[in-house]
């Protein structure tokens, strides 16, 4: 009973602190998004009023991963995929952006629903490796849901330079013969530029899991794998309206 009244406390305090930021951050967003539609840059427009407000590196982080320019957003949110609409596809997974949303999601981290029509998490990745070292719940999360949506192959890829990225792309292919889904995992020295070049060719007809806005802006369709499991886990993410 005592873990109980532990846990119920934790989520309370937790739900408190979401609340509390999200109503910080309100006013703020509003005049960035308001200097926006005059076509000022992004960034010297957060750091402006983010300045006025006083705001700290994490608040400006917040508003920096949620707040888009009016221009990219249309076309933004026209390259999303339905995540039902992804059976005999080909997948290409951008690796470490969605084991690390997904962990984030998994791990109760604040999930905002970005300008854009995307779910980002907040977390600061100072070191994907020592964030990537206890993702194996994270990654059977996302085999269950494409054991369930049925892509036709799946592709995970990973920065090369990464320490340890073989090993976990040699853990991931043998994940993906265990739960009988055709694919692979492999590492790139370039694997932004492999993601926008493959995803951008139409002749691939590959749809790219990433919620990585320059690489979204670069291809063709887009999953957002961690908005389909938190719309099935009917998890409402943080909104900034």
């Amino acid at each position: 009973m005592r873990d109980l009244h532990e846990s119920s406390a934790n989520f309370s305090g937790s739900c408190l602190k979401e609340d509390l930021l999200k109503e910080k951050l309100l006013r703020p967003a509003r005049d960035i998004r308001s200097i926006l539609r005059w076509g000022y840059p992004k960034f010297s427009t957060i750091r402006f009023v983010a300045d006025h407000f006083q705001l700290s590196l994490e608040e400006r982080h917040i508003l920096t991963r949620v707040i888009m320019p009016p221009d990219r957003i249309v076309s933004r949110i026209n390259k999303k995929v339905a995540c039902t609409d992804i059976k005999d596809r080909n997948l290409l997974l951008d690796g470490y952006n969605v084991l690390l949303s997904v962990d984030s999601l998994l791990k109760k981290e604040p999930m905002w629903f970005c300008d854009d029509g995307y779910i980002r998490d907040t977390r600061y990745y100072f070191s994907k490796v020592k964030q990537a070292e206890d993702i194996e719940e994270a990654l059977n999360t996302i085999l269950d849901f494409l054991s369930e949506t049925g892509p036709k192959s799946v592709i995970f890829l990973f920065d090369a330079q990464v320490s340890r990225s073989g090993e976990l792309a040699g853990f991931i292919r043998h994940k993906l013969k265990e739960y009988g889904i055709s694919g692979e995992a492999k590492t790139s020295k370039t694997a932004d530029f492999e993601l926008k070049a493959k995803g951008g060719d139409p002749e691939n007809n590959v749809i790219v899991a990433t919620s990585d806005g320059i690489i979204i802006d670069s291809v063709l369709k887009i999953l957002d794998i961690p908005a389909c499991l938190m719309e099935k886990m009917e998890i409402e993410p943080l909104r900034l309206y």
